[in-house]
C-alpha cells in the first residue's frame, strides 16, 4: 500500500508529507490488537486511489494529512480542534484563538461592547474530572472578534448525530473542543471552511442519526458477530430508520471481515 500511494502522488511537490501519509496508511492497515485481530479492519476496503484522493483534498486546503490532527476513520476524514485552529492561522496568521471546556465547578462570564469581546473563565478544580457543562471558542483577528458557546444539550445533540460513537467515548473532551471551534468557524468563517466542512461532515448523519440512542449506537459498534448484532437489533427493535440503517451497515462490515479471515 505504501509504495502504491507514493507512486500515485508522485506529482505532488510535498514529498515528505506524501511519504509520511503513505506510512501512516500502511500502519493503519497492518496494526493489530493484543489478541492478533486487525485494529482498523476498515482499511482492508480502502483503495490506494481513494486514499490518495483524500490526501489531495486535504492538501487543497493548505493542510497536511499528518495522521495526528487529521486522521482516517471508518466513515472518512476526522479533523481535531488543532486542525481547525491551523486552518484559521493559515488564512489569518494574526489570529488569537482560545478554545476551552467549562466544568460544573467553573465560573464563566463574557461581555461584548462595540464589537470587542471580553470574558472571564475561573477554573475552580483544574485537576479533577468534573462534569463538562459547556465550551466556548474566542477568535480575534482582523476580521473581528467572535465568541461562540456550546451548552450541555448541544454537546449531546452533536454526539448523537455522529455516525460512530467510539471517538466520542474515547476522546470526549477533545471532541467537545472540536465541536465548539467547528461551530465558530461555520458561523463566522464559512467561506474559508466549506471544503473542510464537506469532508468532516461525512462522519455525521444529520438526517437519520437523531433517532438512535447513544447506548444503541455503542452496542451496534461493539457487535462483532451476526448473532450479537441480531440480539442488539431485537433489543432496540422499532428504534427508527437511522437505527436500521446502522444495523445493516454493521452486518455488511461483519460479513466482509469474516469473509477475509476465512480466505
Amino acid at each position: 500500500m505504501r509504495e502504491k500511494i507514493i507512486s500515485i502522488l508522485s506529482d505532488t511537490p510535498e514529498k515528505e508529507a506524501v511519504e509520511n501519509y503513505a506510512s501512516y496508511c500502511q500502519r493503519l492497515l497492518l496494526e493489530k490488537t493484543k489478541d492478533g485481530k486487525l485494529k482498523n479492519p476498515f482499511m482492508q476496503y480502502k483503495k490506494q486511489e481513494e486514499l490518495s484522493d483524500l490526501f489531495r483534498r486535504v492538501l487543497a486546503d493548505g493542510l497536511v494529512f499528518d495522521g495526528k490532527h487529521i486522521t482516517l476513520q471508518s466513515t472518512g476524514i476526522r479533523y481535531d480542534y488543532i486542525a481547525y485552529k491551523n486552518k484559521m492561522l493559515l488564512v489569518y496568521p494574526e489570529s488569537k484563538i482560545d478554545v476551552s471546556v467549562v466544568s460544573d465547578k467553573d465560573e464563566f462570564s463574557f461581555s461584548k461592547e462595540n464589537g470587542s469581546v471580553s470574558y472571564e473563565h475561573s477554573i475552580k478544580e483544574p485537576f479533577k474530572n468534573n462534569d463538562i457543562v459547556g465550551a466556548y471558542c474566542v477568535i480575534k483577528n482582523t476580521r473581528g472578534e467572535f465568541l461562540t458557546t456550546l451548552n450541555k444539550e448541544e454537546i449531546a445533540k452533536h454526539r448523537k448525530v455522529a455516525k460512530t460513537d467510539y471517538i466520542w467515548r474515547s476522546w470526549f473532551k477533545e471532541m467537545v473542543l472540536k465541536t465548539v471551534i467547528k461551530k465558530a468557524c461555520k458561523l463566522h468563517f464559512d467561506d474559508i471552511y466549506h471544503r473542510v466542512e464537506e469532508l468532516d461532515n461525512e462522519n455525521y448523519d444529520l438526517e437519520n442519526a437523531l433517532d438512535i440512542s447513544i447506548e444503541a449506537k455503542q452496542e451496534i459498534e461493539q457487535a462483532t458477530t451476526i448473532e450479537q448484532l441480531k440480539e442488539v437489533a431485537e433489543k432496540h427493535k422499532g428504534s427508527g430508520s437511522g437505527f436500521d440503517k446502522m444495523v445493516v451497515k454493521q452486518k455488511k462490515f461483519i460479513e466482509e471481515v469474516n469473509r477475509d479471515e476465512n480466505n
